[in-house]
């Protein structure tokens, strides 16, 4: 048992779940299941679907923590396996939500815009609540990656290892959607305006 001070670590609370600390293993459910929850559903249409995954996973875990490794970010582990269970089950009944889009290698890495910044560190929650629109029209694995970069602060190298795809390519995807997002923001603009004066 490990002091409840310690609990915020999720390495800590990874290695006492591993010894059978049950307490360690309640934190690290309740901590990441509903974004785990959230994530699935952004990759598989089928919500019930997700949520069995989802706590299949985190049983799955509780009666093999004795063979699992040491692990740097349980966070990326479980954002990992969980993407590994739903593209399984996908395979297994061919129910894809999306086509993935095709990825263009001879891109180049790009930085990503002020703009995006500026809509990302704005507070009010009506431009939240907007950019949540304007993302949901974007292609899911353009969504998966501005979730896993922005909102899970996941880095380049652990997207393409839970994507299972290179660097280079979660950059493109990051570019296209960035792109795609300032269409769709302009695009807001102008329909705004030209409402505007229609009064």
């Amino acid at each position: 048992m490990i002091p409840s001070a310690t609990y915020h670590d999720d390495k800590v609370l990874w290695l006492a779940f591993k010894q059978g600390d049950e307490t360690a293993f309640t934190v690290l459910y309740h901590k990441y299941v509903r974004v785990l929850y959230s994530y699935g559903k952004k990759i598989l249409a089928d919500e019930e679907a997700v949520e069995d995954i989802v706590q299949e996973l985190f049983i799955d875990l509780w009666q093999s923590r004795n063979r699992l490794a040491d692990v740097e970010s349980p966070k990326f582990y479980l954002f990992r396996s969980l993407r590994r269970r739903i593209h399984k089950s996908l395979s297994e009944t061919h129910n894809l939500n999306q086509r993935w889009d095709h990825i263009d290698e001879c891109i180049h890495p790009v930085s990503l815009p002020k703009e995006y910044e500026i809509i990302e560190a704005e507070s009010s929650q009506k431009q939240k609540d907007e950019l949540n629109v304007w993302m949901k029209n974007l292609p899911v694995r353009q969504y998966e990656v501005l979730m896993l970069r922005y909102y899970q602060d996941f880095s380049y190298t652990e997207i393409s290892e839970i994507l299972t795809i290179n660097e280079q390519s979660v950059r493109n995807l990051i570019q296209r959607a960035v792109l795609k997002l300032r269409q769709l923001t302009i695009s807001a603009l102008f329909t705004g305006l030209f409402l505007f004066f229609l009064k």
